[in-house]
């Protein structure tokens, strides 16, 4: 084969590519058949490549070869003979691509080589984008039909030789990298002006970069898609550092994402070959230059090449010797940190900041800032964002690997998580019955209660076996109820088997835990609460883990202001509740004090007012503002104690008798006797009532049924009523010796409902003020303070800490008043517990203070009305411990009298105008 004829086949082959009429790799395959002997003339070569047409034509193109311009001139090879375009015959035959080739000719030494592109194959149409040097809009190619990007270089951009070289070094890099996620290369040649382009694919150029930042896009692109698109880049830069290529601007602007899921790693103009690649020399910042005012992706003028931000630091300082292809790795660690965090690891608002931050600080954990970032793919990370290069993975085929682990671990926990969701729906159904229910059980116990709280002790099973029948029911309610929570558990921890991390499985458990912590809390089952608290911290998600460590917040106003504020937290000490560890507040008004949760004795002091004593239940994360009114001495009356209007706990205490159902009601300001009214203070009234009349003095002595042998009163030889002595008997006599006056220091006993109201009267009208019976209510808060204590000293019981039918070991019967200063409330009211019953005005949620006060008084005798029921309050004497407690209520007739009932008197108190 002649030399010319080699030439000759070489010269039109380019020509050809150059005019676009044969695809640039099917040089190879005309290489190997001219080699081998596959044709034996040029035109034969040829041959089922070209049309008839353009055989002919061939001559005309070798002639115009000499005459293009100089941009087309650079497509020629830069050889001399057939080598350059060949195959050795005598080794293996390789398939071409494995290596770019790296002898590219420059704009200048192809002058005499390039070939025209014609002057109407392109129909040139929109701009697609631009930056640099470069431009790219979109074209027809009118010979194949089909819409193509088209980049040229911006006018006058040619007449720099480096930028025109630059960019026939971008198309030939990328013509040779043939990956399916890097856009293909159609064509290379020059327009009618002289300007080189070359054509590719049109990609609708939605970046990474746009998803990243607009929450809408980021919403279609979740992490498991993110990293999928992130693979494929791994894999499309393996590829070309297999190659020999280095990208040298991965960045997420850079990575393009198709409407069809196509990926793309674009923008190979700042590529460089890494077997004769410049090293960039360490560069010098100057401070002072307008370059480093910039923000972090605006383009930057110096020798480093990239964008600043996604630049290793081996080549921020120049170390020739370390910088390759794990450069671009350390970029590509940056994006996939954008992708796992949505910030930027190095972010600072200068260029300068953002150079020194890549280089001498450490990036922040992604966990850090996502919690939900997945561990695999944080520790890829950090390690791609390593200083040292050696470091890093060694091939972005194991950053693809790695982030292709987990997202085959990532579709298994997609399936195991759609299990687990379908388990959290079918728990839906048991909680929501376990809620129903927990409010079937308390009804069902309330109406039980409102059954049998008429029906004495001894009365027969008929009158008892409806509410038994009640109570049955909501034991079954609650066995039931228990079952509804255990199938939730059940579900919720199967779901969490199938995905430990589910924020339905966990925020489930944790609202049913924290109602089963929160009805122990109410129930003073502090072991229960404790370890409910317990679960409910660790599934918390968020929702409780603020409320189980907060502070609660206090603020105090009094009327009037300046009151000093003394604060003391109850602690339990042999089995009561004691004030303790105080600590001065401050002046009132106080603002936003915080104090840990618990049980607190505020005491209020300003001179010329009455000591208030205030306690409060403060509670976790609430804010509680109290205000407080003040008063004299003068005001409350000697032997009465001050209840501050305010919230409290009522009822809700299971172990009492026929308690209140559990509410936080408001009191307003009430003023309580300390005492229960005492036979000194009772006789006083009946030698009033003897002034004016005999009879009726006799009939509201203390007496029982037993006529004139009833009575416990009598009038004394020397006039005026007195107690008698036998109220106090036996051993007790010894105890409490009538000479030293204890009988006038009982609690007057043998006193019925309209008794009590009628001395009421009598000391409203002694005393010019308004004296009644307290409500329930006023009994109950001034009795057991604000925190729903079952006891005024506490949650727990012992005989000697009231008068109760166990507190002696003689007969069990009446003693004088205070006898027992444990028995004492959180405001200073004694005998609340033991000693004696104490009618008080109202019947709760039936008939009020008004409504009462106004029926008739009655009597038992046969063929009269039924006379009214009335509640009493506390234990007494005679009474067990569940009597003592609090919360219980007993229902007597309004002319019931008894050795253990007696009454205590209460007043109401207002704030009045002006102060």
């Amino acid at each position: 084969m002649k030399l010319a004829q080699t030439r000759e086949a070489r010269a039109l082959a380019v020509a050809a590519v150059a005019r676009g009429l044969i695809e640039p790799n099917a040089l190879w395959d005309m290489a190997c058949r001219w080699t081998l002997g596959g044709a034996s003339t040029p035109q034969e070569l040829f041959e089922g490549i070209l049309t008839p047409e353009q055989l002919a034509a061939l001559p005309e193109l070798l002639a115009q070869e000499g005459r293009s311009p100089p941009a087309a001139r650079a497509l020629a090879p830069q050889v001399d003979d057939l080598d350059a375009l060949r195959f050795d015959t005598q080794r293996e035959i390789d398939l071409p691509g494995e290596e770019v080739v790296a002898d590219f000719p420059t704009l200048a030494t192809s002058a005499t080589r390039a070939v025209n592109a014609g002057g109407s194959r392109y129909e040139v149409g929109e701009a697609l984008g631009a930056g640099g040097a470069g431009k790219v809009v979109k074209a027809r190619d009118r010979e194949i039909g089909r819409v193509v990007a088209l980049k040229t270089l911006k006018p006058g951009a040619e007449a720099d030789s480096a930028v025109g070289n630059r960019f026939l070094t971008e198309a030939r890099i990328t013509a040779q990298l043939e990956h399916p996620n890097i856009i293909p290369v159609y064509d290379l040649g020059t327009l009618p002006n002289g300007q080189p382009y070359y054509s590719m694919r049109v990609v609708k150029r939605q970046s990474l970069q746009n998803v990243l930042t607009n929450p809408e896009l980021r919403k279609q692109w979740p992490l498991v898609r993110l990293i999928g698109a992130f693979v494929q880049i791994s894999r499309a830069l393996a590829y070309a550092h297999r190659r020999g290529v280095a990208h040298r601007d991965i960045k997420p602007e850079n990575v393009l994402l198709g409407d069809y899921g196509e990926v793309y790693l674009g923008d190979w103009g700042n590529a460089k070959l890494l077997s004769r690649a410049e090293v960039s020399e360490p560069i010098t910042i100057d401070p002072s230059g307008q370059d480093f005012g910039r923000k972090r992706h605006e383009a930057v003028a110096s020798a480093l090449s990239g964008t600043p931000g996604y630049i290793a630091p081996e080549q921020i300082r120049g170390d020739q010797k370390r910088i390759d292809h794990r450069a671009d790795i350390f970029a590509l660690g940056v994006v996939l940190y954008e992708i796992l965090t949505g910030e930027h690891p190095f972010d600072a608002p200068t260029v300068l900041a953002v150079i020194l931050a890549t280089q001498t600080r450490d990036p922040k954990p992604p966990r850090s800032i996502s919690p939900s970032c997945p561990l695999l793919l944080e520790d890829l990370c950090l390690a791609m964002l390593a200083k040292d290069p050696d470091q890093r993975p060694p091939t972005a085929d194991r950053v693809a690997a790695e982030a292709e682990a987990f997202l085959e671990g990532a579709k298994e926990r997609m399936r195991r998580r759609e299990e687990a969701i379908k388990l959290c729906e079918l728990a839906k159904a048991p909680l929501e019955r376990d809620r129903r229910l927990d409010s079937e059980r308390e009804r069902l116990v309330e109406e039980a209660r409102r059954l049998l709280k008429d029906v004495k002790e001894y009365e027969p099973i008929e009158r008892k076996r409806a509410g038994w029948q009640l109570e049955d029911r909501a034991a079954g309610v609650e066995r039931e109820q228990a079952r509804a929570a255990a199938e939730a558990i059940d579900l919720y921890t199967k779901a969490l088997a199938y995905d430990p991390d589910l924020v339905e499985a966990r925020a489930g458990l944790a609202d049913l835990y924290w109602s089963r912590a929160v009805r122990a809390d109410q129930e003073h089952q502090h072991a229960a609460r404790i370890y409910h608290e317990a679960l409910v911290a660790e599934f918390d998600v968020g929702r409780y883990a603020a409320l189980l460590t907060a502070d609660a917040v206090l603020s105090v106003d009094s009327s009037p202001s300046g009151a000093s504020v003394l604060a003391y937290r109850y602690v339990e000490k042999d089995r009561i509740l004691v004030a303790s560890d105080e600590r001065a507040l401050g002046r009132t008004p106080l603002r936003e004090v915080h104090l840990k949760p618990g049980s607190y004795l505020f005491v209020l002091k300003r001179a010329g007012y009455r000591d208030v004593r205030y306690p409060l239940l403060l509670k976790r994360g609430t804010h509680h503002r109290v205000e407080v009114n003040l008063y004299t001495d003068a005001e409350i009356g000697e032997g009465f104690v001050y209840i501050p209007g305010g919230t409290f706990i009522a009822g809700g205490d299971a172990q009492a008798y026929d308690p209140l159902r559990r509410a936080e009601l408001h009191v307003p300001d009430v003023a309580i006797a300390k005492f229960p009214v005492t036979f000194r203070e009772y006789c006083e009234f009946l030698n009033e009532l003897e002034s004016r009349d005999l009879d009726l003095a006799l009939k509201r002595a203390p007496h029982g049924t037993r006529g004139s042998e009833g009575y416990v009163a009598r009038p004394a030889s020397g006039g005026g009523w007195e107690p008698l002595p036998t109220v106090v008997e036996g051993d007790a006599q010894k105890r409490f010796p009538a000479e030293e006056g204890h009988l006038w220091n009982l609690p007057v006993i043998l006193i019925d409902w309209f008794d009590a109201v009628a001395y009421c009267r009598f000391r409203s009208e002694r005393d010019g003020i308004e004296v009644r019976l307290p409500t329930e209510l006023e009994w109950e808060k001034a009795a057991r303070g604000t925190d729903g204590r079952f006891y005024p000293w506490g949650d727990h019981f012992d005989p000697t800490f009231c008068l109760m039918r166990s507190s002696r070991p003689f007969l069990a019967q009446p003693e004088p008043v205070g006898t027992f200063p444990i028995d004492t409330s959180p405001y200073g009211v004694r005998d609340m517990a033991g000693g004696v019953r104490e009618w008080v005005a109202d019947v709760n949620g039936e008939k009020s203070w008004v409504e009462t006060s106004r029926e008739i008084e009655s009597t038992a005798d046969a063929g009269s009305d039924a006379p009214p029921w009335r509640i009493a309050r506390s234990g007494s004497w005679a009474a067990d411990s569940q009597q003592c407690r609090s919360a219980s209520r007993t229902r007597f007739f309004g002319i019931t009298r008894a050795l253990n009932l007696s009454f205590r008197i209460a007043k109401p108190l207002s704030r009045g105008p002006g102060r």
